[in-house]
């Protein structure tokens, strides 16, 4: 028997995935049981942005910053670095990290901001 390694938790577990499977499975082979199972996910999906918005709407309200306002100020403070390096290279092109350590982000001599640039 199947039990030996298992016991009855894991025997009850497998029985019970079986039944779920084999249900699953006639539902989907089923046009109702397909159109059904559409309908209820776009009703989820229709839910989840509805929730969101709300979500969206209280936190604005409260004046707490959202996912966006948070990756908006991620890709400014990002350029804000990159035009930080770009200035510090040209006041001081000996100062400039050369890419194997520090902040360089691994640009050496011929990288962004230097003489040869192309811009």
């Amino acid at each position: 028997m199947a039990r030996e390694g298992k016991g009855l938790r894991g025997w009850l577990l497998d029985g019970g995935t079986r039944l779920v499977s084999r249900a699953a499975e006639k539902v989907m082979n089923d046009p109702r049981g397909q159109d059904a199972v559409a309908r209820a996910v776009g009703l989820a999906q229709r839910g989840r942005r509805r929730v969101e918005e709300l979500q969206e709407r209280l936190m604005e309200a409260a004046g707490i910053p959202g996912r966006q306002d948070y990756q908006d100020l991620a890709k400014q403070l990002a350029r804000i670095k990159r035009k930080a390096r770009d200035l510090a290279g040209k006041l001081d092109p000996e100062a400039r990290p050369s890419g194997a350590g520090g902040d360089g982000g691994g640009r050496g001599e011929g990288g962004e901001g230097g003489p040869d640039r192309g811009a």
